[in-house]
């Protein structure tokens, strides 16, 4: 029985080895996923409202944001909640690389206006996203512009409409910043 122990071992060990080279094999994330990666950890929000037909007198919103890596790190997902002028809003949404639309596709719902799709244009350390829809029976082009800082603590988000083909107008700038020990800047995370 001794006699084979050797020979067990070894097999046993190809094995080990064979199936660690499965795991590195199976499916990556596409390259593009690195861009949104330094968004993963948890943020404080402060949203500042200004006055709209909606909200004469403007407001202010204060959150958290938890964004993580999907699994195997094909998606970013992000948990919001926050509670002030607006009421008490909860959201999630994921986001991803559509390699044959060669772009990043999200979708985001929450608790208010239900489930919206869209497309996220990356540039660097920030990122555009055009939307469009209805409020009150009118229709509404959103466009949103986000920068992240230099050194990935903070966002600073602005979001302006343009109501049945008006002028643009900023309506929400929203402060986003890193909580400490919720993920280092840029680090991924292990899934």
């Amino acid at each position: 029985m001794f006699k084979h122990l050797p020979w067990s071992f070894a097999f046993a060990g190809m094995l080990s080895i064979a199936g660690a080279l499965a795991a590195e094999a199976g499916p990556q994330p596409p390259p593009e996923m690195a861009a949104l990666y330094p968004r993963v950890g948890t943020w404080k929000v402060l949203m500042r409202t200004g006055p709209s037909e909606s909200l004469p007198k403007g407001g202010v919103d204060n959150g958290v944001m938890v964004m993580k890596k999907g699994p195997g790190g094909f998606s970013i997902v992000q948990e919001f909640t926050s509670h002030g002028t607006s009421g008490d809003v909860v959201g999630q949404s994921y986001a991803w690389w559509d390699a044959k639309a060669k772009a990043y596709k999200s979708v985001w719902c929450d608790n208010m206006q239900g489930c919206v799709d869209f497309v996220t244009v990356v540039k660097g350390n920030s990122w555009t996203v055009e939307l469009d829809g209805e409020s009150n029976g009118k229709k509404v082009h959103t466009t949103i512009r986000a920068t992240m800082s230099a050194d990935r603590n903070r966002i600073e988000e602005e979001v302006a409409n343009a109501y049945d083909g008006g002028p643009m107008h900023v309506e929400t700038v929203s402060y986003y910043t890193r909580i400490p020990d919720s993920g280092a800047a840029g680090e991924t995370h292990a899934q």
